[in-house]
């Protein structure tokens, strides 16, 4: 994927070009805007990631000719906090993200990433190729079908959405998606960190401020709401907010009207809330850390994503799928999966979810270089799940194939299943989230050779 860098900070520049060259992108960098105006004019990018103070053409002003030029060209701008504002106001014309400096460079990654996902995803169904449902929404386990399902129901509503999961389970591509299949999916989608905001500047980041409304106000910044005027605004991490600020949020839910800091004007907005968390809402409602009025407004619709360990019969749909991405995008071969290896993405619990196991697989078709994975590509935590025997790793004429190792995977996972289950398959299906009937078509096309024994049906 074509990303323009243009930042005019020298340190800065070569920092985020090779961090992102090393993520798989290839990166054409300018130092001011009048070299990147001149490179979108020549040159056709999907990304441009621009800070907003340039010398020559200015970061705004560069966006507005990208706009011209390439509509289809997603740009995020980087700012220092006091042009924040500006960033956020040219989100509401069409500007993907904005990221405030000074940035971590994974945080940066992130959010590039995430662009680039909705750029491929878009692709997708355009041309009607390939998946047509981004990465949190793959496999086929009843919990992800019934997940599907209700994102489907939840896009063609236009009601509150609560989505509750485990940190790294997809809730926020899960919103995105509810956004992208919604009549509101030409409008923008503007998600923010609820845990990040401290509360005394809530009402800033959510409902803007006026010029001179508090001290270091030498300008009048949009908020939060007024940026997803017409689209979806993600209320992430939803349950840490403090009781003033939830308070606050629900007269605003109530009403669709909030005077921004510092003025007495009331701004109508036309927004559809989707919140997210990791925390037992119901729970914390209950017993007063979480205003019940409140949880009532976001909890319309509520939608459950399912840890990685509720639905492993999706690993070796995800393993395949993740490891072919992420090769393509690091321009390498799809990587072959020693045995050890597969061994060990099967035992692995992963507590960080389709996150960690996305992760662990860049990690792996990274460090081996066009290569096998070998085991001690993967992370220590997912490498000490496999017991090495004493004679050490296998040698590489053993690696397998991608496919057959996944295959492999997938039947050796099974087993130890029906292990645990000890030999019932009823209990094992129910186990691998997938119907007594699938288990025996798994099983039968694993042995070939009709050698089950009848006597464990039951």
């Amino acid at each position: 994927m074509k990303l323009l860098l243009a930042e005019d900070d020298r340190i800065v520049r070569i920092t985020v070009r090779d961090a992102l060259a090393d993520d798989g992108y290839a990166v054409t960098e300018c130092a001011d805007g009048t070299s990147a105006l001149h490179a979108v004019q020549a040159e056709v990018f999907d990304i441009v990631l621009s800070d907003v103070r340039l010398p020559g053409v200015d970061g705004i002003a560069l966006f507005r000719a990208v706009r011209q030029i390439n509509p289809r060209a997603a740009v995020v701008l980087m700012t220092a906090f006091a042009d924040a504002d500006d960033a956020v106001a040219v989100m509401r014309e069409g500007a993907r993200d904005y990221v405030q400096k000074p940035f971590e460079i994974d945080e940066l990654l992130l959010r590039i990433r995430r662009v680039r996902d909705e750029i491929a995803f878009r692709a997708r169904m355009e041309t009607g190729q390939g998946p047509t449902r981004p990465e949190p929404l793959r496999g086929d386990s009843p919990a992800m079908q019934r997940l599907r399902e209700r994102v489907d129901a939840a896009a063609q509503s236009e009601v509150a959405v609560l989505l509750t999961g485990e940190t790294g389970t997809g809730k926020d591509l899960c919103a995105r998606t509810i956004h992208e299949r919604s009549r509101r999916a030409d409008k923008p989608f503007v998600a923010v960190n609820c845990a990040a905001i401290p509360d005394t500047l809530f009402e800033a980041e959510l409902f803007g401020h006026e010029k001179g409304a508090f001290t270091g106000a030498d300008r009048r910044r949009v908020g939060r709401f007024e940026a997803a005027n017409g689209g979806t605004l993600l209320l992430d991490e939803v349950g840490e907010l403090a009781a003033a600020s939830q308070a606050k949020l629900l007269r605003v839910l109530e009403s669709s009207t909030f005077e921004p800091v510092g003025s007495s004007r009331p701004v109508k907005v036309d927004v559809r809330v989707l919140a997210a968390t990791n925390r037992d809402l119901a729970a914390d409602a209950a017993q007063g850390r979480f205003r019940r009025d409140l949880y009532y407004r976001l909890n319309v619709i509520d939608l459950h994503v399912p840890p990685l360990r509720e639905r492993r019969a999706d690993l070796p749909v995800l393993v395949r799928a993740f490891s072919e991405e992420i090769a393509s995008r690091q321009g390498r071969p799809v990587p072959e999966l020693a045995p050890d290896v597969v061994a060990a993405l099967a035992a692995y619990d992963y507590p960080g979810n389709v996150r960690e196991l996305l992760h662990a697989l860049e990690r792996g078709v990274a460090l081996s270089r066009g290569g096998p994975i070998e085991l001690d590509h993967l992370p220590a935590d997912i490498a000490a799940t496999f017991a090495r025997e004493p004679s050490g790793a296998p040698s590489l004429e053993h690696v397998q194939p991608l496919g057959e190792a996944v295959a492999v995977f997938e039947r050796e996972y099974i087993q130890r299943v029906l292990d645990k289950a000890g030999g019932h398959k009823t209990r094992a299906a129910a186990l691998l989230g997938i119907s007594r009937k699938n288990l025996w078509e798994r099983l039968r096309d694993a042995t070939r050779d009709g050698g089950e024994d009848d006597a464990n049906e039951r």
